[in-house]
């Protein structure tokens, strides 16, 4: 049996009064688009944050490829192969939406140590400016390459978040509510991307999401968090047909009825 890619055991969290994870058990194998999901208060954006690094939980381990990471920092995650974007898209504001890639390029490549430790005031090479040029195309912003990040609609700012990261050629990609405040239109258009940068990188997907049509349009396996403790874990249509699942989250209209 392979090493998970991402793996959590026993995992407690508490804040001063309050019982956030309870011993939180999940598998997360290379390959997989997996989501989190649970009514609001669950517990998922705490989950996430321990997962990625952003906290440490009182007590409990995670794992990535069999290394204990419980207590490496979200930016040596980064190093490790972690990608992650937020509920609000973290992007420079005050630079282009090309400029923005071109730093996470020069990241990865001097992580990678192909990059020179320069000054921030730089030109980057050409080979940068190509791989930008190729995540920008990939997410559909070539066109606003030189819009001032700010400037940008919120869907397009969680593009070049998603862009961002992808930049950094990450071998697990964790997506805080991808579609968050978006309109029906651009929550259909970012699920599409996300199906289609699964597929020509196949890289493995960790998601937490309130829509549930983008939930099981895109998850090949399914967490439930109900009060801090997973009540169900597995493939969509099982998680889906579960009685319990239904009666405390999806409710008896099926998919659509996660909405929240």
């Amino acid at each position: 049996m392979s090493t998970p890619l991402l793996e959590a055991t026993g995992l407690f969290k508490s804040y001063p009064a309050v019982k956030v994870l309870k011993n939180v058990n999940l598998t997360v194998a290379g390959g997989d688009t997996f989501a989190i999901i649970g009514p609001n208060g669950a517990g998922k954006t705490t989950l996430f944050k321990v997962l990625s690094g952003e906290l440490f939980p009182d007590s409990g381990q995670v794992a990535h490829e069999g290394r204990d990471v419980t207590t490496v920092p979200a930016w040596q995650r980064v190093r490790l192969g972690f990608g992650r974007s937020f509920q609000v898209a973290r992007v420079f504001s005050d630079l282009t939406t090309e400029d923005n890639v071109v730093v996470s390029v020069e990241a990865h490549r001097r992580n990678a140590g192909l990059g020179q430790r320069r000054p921030l005031a730089w030109a980057p090479t050409a080979e940068v400016r190509e791989g930008v040029m190729e995540t920008l195309r990939e997410v559909g912003l070539v066109d606003k390459r030189r819009v001032v990040a700010r400037l940008l609609s919120h869907g397009d700012k969680k593009r070049l978040e998603l862009a961002m990261c992808l930049a950094l050629q990450p071998k697990i990609l964790m997506l805080d509510e991808p579609t968050a405040g978006m309109s029906p239109a651009d929550r259909k258009s970012a699920t599409e991307l996300l199906a289609m940068v699964k597929e020509r990188h196949g890289m493995t997907i960790v998601l937490t999401e309130h829509d549930m049509d983008v939930v099981f349009g895109l998850a090949t396996k399914v967490a439930v968090l109900h009060y801090g403790e997973i009540v169900a874990q597995g493939a969509p249509d099982a998680v889906r047909k579960d009685p319990l699942v239904r009666d405390i989250y999806l409710g008896h209209g099926g998919a659509g009825a996660g909405h929240a």
